[in-house]
């Protein structure tokens, strides 16, 4: 076999052993996902809380993390603070039982939850409390859950566009927030004309542009420090695990704990979140219920990449500045290193 030819069989093999990994990582957690902890409330007097406790816990070993409120009203608010996902109000002699579900917290949750609740009622009715209704132009909310490819490639086009047509650091750390700026308000705008979003549009920009800039930013540093060859990891990082770990179509929560953190400490996760909350939680604020936590790490991805501009920048300067084999040669005498 020539040189060639392994090089062809051992890439082959390579191919082999990744794609059915990668394809995995997409489809388990749509297909196997079920909840873990989940929050959910139940309101009422404590020890109807705790049957309703038990019985959940009798048909989803493991899978919630039930919070007791004294009233209704109580967890109809932490529903709409985004600290539980929804719950149940047990029937008492003369009322219903009610399920308080927010499809544009999940749409899967907000399902289920409905379900199980009317087998736990035995057959009596049960009427559904709905208090962060998705849009009526996307019902199922499938919209908002493709949203996440826009977000990766929106950054990592602005990141290649920015370095490769700002050349310089300085130029590049600048147009990088305005680029992402323009380009949120871009996206937004068209997601709202057809109803996907349907917040307000500051919220929603800033979340949609926080998200861009850290993806940017980061993808930027890392091709500044490294060169092109920076770009792998970026993809491999934001795209082949953070697009599966996101938590969009369905929780966090539905997938094994690590992963479901580990989603959310990554651009594409915290960016679906910080959206959600603007466009079904924030009641006529910027920052919706929920989303410090998704800010911060948006924040910290953005900081990440500005770091990672400054040192690729002090790299490019050293070896400038580098004595040649020929004696000693300043930084003015070289033309400025092509940056990619």
């Amino acid at each position: 076999m020539s040189k060639s030819h392994a090089k062809l069989a051992a890439a082959f093999a390579g191919l082999a052993i990744a794609i059915p990994l990668i394809v995995l990582l997409f489809t388990w957690p749509a297909s196997h996902g079920k909840p873990h902890d989940l929050p959910i409330g139940v309101a009422g007097p404590a020890a109807v809380a705790q049957q309703v406790e038990q019985r959940l816990d009798a048909q989803q070993p493991g899978g919630f993390q039930v919070h007791s409120y004294g009233t209704e009203a109580d967890l109809v608010q932490a529903t709409k603070d985004r600290k539980v996902y929804g719950g149940v109000v047990p029937g008492t002699l003369g009322s219903e039982t009610k399920v308080v579900v927010a499809s544009g917290g999940s749409p899967v949750v907000a399902q289920m939850l409905p379900q199980m609740t009317t087998a736990m009622a035995q057959g009596q009715k049960v009427q559904t409390v709905e208090v962060a209704a998705l849009s009526a132009d996307d019902p199922r909310g499938a919209g908002f859950g493709s949203i996440v490819m826009p977000v990766f490639l929106s950054g990592m086009v602005l990141a290649l566009a920015t370095v490769m047509i700002g050349g310089h650091p300085k130029i590049v750390a600048v147009a990088l927030p305005v680029g992402a700026a323009v380009v949120g308000a871009a996206a937004v705008g068209a997601a709202m004309s057809i109803g996907v979003l349907p917040g307000g549009f500051w919220g929603q920009w800033l979340a949609m542009s926080a998200g861009m800039l850290a993806i940017g930013a980061t993808v930027a540093g890392l091709v500044s420090l490294l060169g092109t060859t920076g770009i792998g990891p970026a993809a491999l990082l934001f795209m082949l695990v953070g697009m599966p770990l996101a938590g969009i179509a369905a929780p966090p929560e539905f997938l094994p704990h690590i992963w479901g953190v580990l989603g959310q400490c990554l651009p594409i996760g915290a960016t679906g979140t910080a959206l959600r909350s603007a466009a079904f939680f924030a009641d006529g604020a910027v920052v919706g219920a929920g989303a410090g936590a998704a800010f911060a790490v948006l924040g910290a991805w953005i900081a990440v990449g500005y770091a990672l501009l400054v040192i690729g920048a002090a790299k490019h300067r050293a070896r400038a500045g580098a004595p040649s084999d020929k004696g000693e040669v300043t930084e003015k005498d070289l033309p400025e290193p092509a940056t990619i």
